[in-house]
């Protein structure tokens, strides 16, 4: 079973980043960890992973076509569970990421952990991208000069903290199932969630964090796989209706868990980019400002 974040069903208010914590028994010789294919209309970018040291494993990815777009040859090097391994990979076809075990026995519940980014491409990401585009988006690529823009600078990456006003900070020790956070988003506004971390337990499958935004499950976290609480795993998940986390209990004990999330207003333009329903004067300030078509190029 593969590790893999089915992006096209979680994806609700992009461009989002989940994480994908979940234990591995790895076979000797090659083992496909994750795979990612049929995500349209989305494009991924792989932003990150964290391992445990492991002298007898190497990591890569294969993506669009390239075999080892990226490789660790040795995870005996790498900084640990607690910390990311850092690169940023845009894939808008297929990835396959692969843990290589040169012992000759299985390594059972290999503790690791992968970040994927979602986004909708807007036609200035089509473009910086090489793919092909529709020729209504050509027209509209031709209008904001964008092959020029192009050519001058390369647009700044997404800020997964973009939004925010507020942070804050929940903390929890359960010995039981429970509830951590059960948060409505204030009139107007949007919660995003955008750190997690654990006090790891000694073996996987003891304890799970269950995310629930606006209705959507996302995929469970094993504890065993979170950083420690002295660090964070980060993330951007955004509700506008509801976060729930919950601490689904396997195995008795005692866990303790920190949250961060942040507060910011819910911007028209962001009610236009994930097609929420505006009001009257929303809609009217949006057609006014172009934000319709601004959206969909990419621009400001």
């Amino acid at each position: 079973m593969g590790t893999e974040i089915d992006v096209r069903k979680i994806t609700r208010y992009p461009p989002e980043y989940f994480i994908s914590a979940q234990p591995v028994d790895l076979a000797p010789g090659e083992n496909k960890v994750a795979v990612y294919t049929g995500f349209e209309p989305y494009v991924i970018v792989l932003h990150g992973a964290s391992f445990a040291t492991n002298d007898n494993l190497s990591f890569s990815i294969d993506a669009d076509g390239y075999t080892d777009v990226l490789k660790m040859s040795n995870l005996g090097a790498v900084k640990g569970i607690d910390y990311d391994e850092d690169f940023k990979l845009a894939v808008v076809k297929t990835a396959s990421l692969k843990l290589y075990n040169a012992s000759t026995s299985t390594i059972a519940g290999y503790a690791w952990r992968h970040r994927v980014g979602v986004f909708k491409p807007t036609i200035a990401m089509k473009m910086q991208l090489g793919l092909k585009l529709a020729p209504g988006e050509q027209e509209l690529a031709s209008k904001y000069r964008l092959t020029e823009a192009l050519a001058l600078a390369t647009p700044a990456p997404f800020d997964p903290y973009a939004g925010i006003e507020e942070y804050r900070v929940v903390t929890a020790k359960l010995t039981a199932s429970g509830t951590v956070l059960r948060l409505p988003a204030p009139r107007g506004k949007k919660v995003v969630l955008v750190g997690v971390a654990a006090q790891r337990p000694s073996a996987p499958a003891q304890a799970y964090l269950s995310i629930t935004r606006d209705y959507v499950d996302l995929p469970k976290l094993d504890l065993y796989c979170l950083p420690g609480l002295a660090q964070q795993a980060w993330l951007r998940v955004v509700s506008v209706d509801k976060l729930e986390v919950e601490l689904d209990v396997k195995t008795s004990g005692t866990y303790y868990v920190r949250l961060v999330y942040g507060i910011g207003k819910l911007t028209v333009r962001e009610k236009v980019m994930w097609g929420l329903e505006l009001t009257a004067t929303e809609r009217q300030l949006a057609e006014a400002e172009n934000l319709f078509e601004k959206v969909e190029v990419g621009v400001q």
